[in-house]
């Protein structure tokens, strides 16, 4: 396996990277600085064996570490899409994996002895991807939030990462913005997925085409509603659809709660918002800040804060994972 010399010197230490999601595992060779020097992929499915994914993950660190490269690698770091134990590596019920429920990839590879591996869960990782490569950069206390299929996060205060006792640290889709809101899929009511993920989009517009004629939202998937996805929402509402911009003045309303919790709890200078919805940021962006405005603390409105869109693109994983690699080089995870 060849490595890419203008990206890496001769003599400096790189990282493994690794980022299991639930349609595709990565793996990169990634610098002190944050360039990648090599990557590889393999196709992952919920519906694959568990052995048959912890194939296609080894396979990839085997080729990764086939060459040259081997010798300056400082260690493997692993972000997985679930919730893991930070000490053990175990995955526990991971939502798109369930196949690897109690596997542990830090221990398959520890046992071959040479390489320390350090394993997160994938949105806690991203945090501290961004703290070190992107916008975050310089940050006191930074949260970072991702709003894709769900919603998750991470939190790093004073350079270092917040995974709590257990490495459940960071499940922001969860917390609980409506007691009595709708049934979210971890078995709980009111979290703030079940309102403002891009599934939980998704469904809602689905629900309003089938019943609001006057809306394009049907006519956009040719009347296939099982095709119509967020985006769709967003771009029927830039349009000027009244039923998509109702939605997602709603969506947008959940946001603010669940940032104005985000602020009272962790107090972050720097909020970085990531996941495909966030694409679509400048969107929501206004009526988020309109709300936070009017309900934050004072003091946290006049002390400032920041909401910025990640650059990180779909790198933040490998990043992330890396730069946990280096953390714990240093002795500050």
């Amino acid at each position: 396996m060849q490595f890419d010399r203008e990206d890496s010197s001769d003599d400096s230490p790189i990282a493994l990277a690794i980022d299991l999601g639930g349609t595709w595992v990565r793996a990169a060779l990634v610098t002190r600085a944050g360039l990648i020097a090599w990557r590889g992929r393999a196709p992952t499915g919920s519906q694959d064996p568990g052995d048959v994914i912890v194939g296609r993950v080894n396979d990839l660190i085997d080729e990764a570490l086939s060459g040259e490269a081997a010798e300056q690698v400082a260690g493997i770091g692993i972000a997985v899409a679930s919730p893991v134990d930070p000490k053990t590596g175990i995955m526990y019920a991971p939502p798109n994996l369930m196949n690897l429920d109690g596997v542990s990839f830090k221990k398959i590879w520890s046992d071959k002895g040479r390489w320390p591996v350090i394993t997160g869960n994938d949105a806690t990782l991203a945090a501290l991807g961004e703290y070190t490569y992107g916008a975050g950069m310089g940050s006191k206390t930074l949260v970072y939030i991702t709003q894709s299929t769900g919603i998750g996060g991470g939190i790093v205060a004073d350079g270092r990462l917040v995974e709590g006792a257990y490495g459940m640290a960071g499940e922001i889709g969860h917390m609980c913005i409506d007691a009595s809101g709708p049934l979210c899929k971890c078995g709980h009511r009111g979290c703030l997925e079940s309102y403002a993920s891009g599934t939980a989009i998704a469904e809602a517009a689905r629900s309003l085409a089938q019943t609001r004629n006057d809306s394009v939202l049907a006519s956009m998937v040719d009347g296939d509603l099982g095709n119509l996805t967020s985006e769709h929402v967003f771009q029927a509402a830039r349009r000027g659809d009244q039923v998509s911009r109702d939605l997602l003045d709603r969506v947008s309303q959940a946001m603010g709660v669940g940032l104005v919790n985000v602020l009272h709890l962790f107090n972050p200078d720097t909020i970085v918002m990531g996941g495909g919805v966030s694409q679509n940021w400048d969107y929501l962006r206004p009526m988020v800040e309109e709300y936070l405005q009017g309900n934050a603390m004072e003091h946290i409105r006049k002390l400032g804060y920041r909401i910025v869109v990640t650059s990180l693109g779909d790198d933040i994983g490998l990043l992330g994972a890396a730069a946990m690699v280096w953390a714990h080089s240093e002795g500050s995870p």
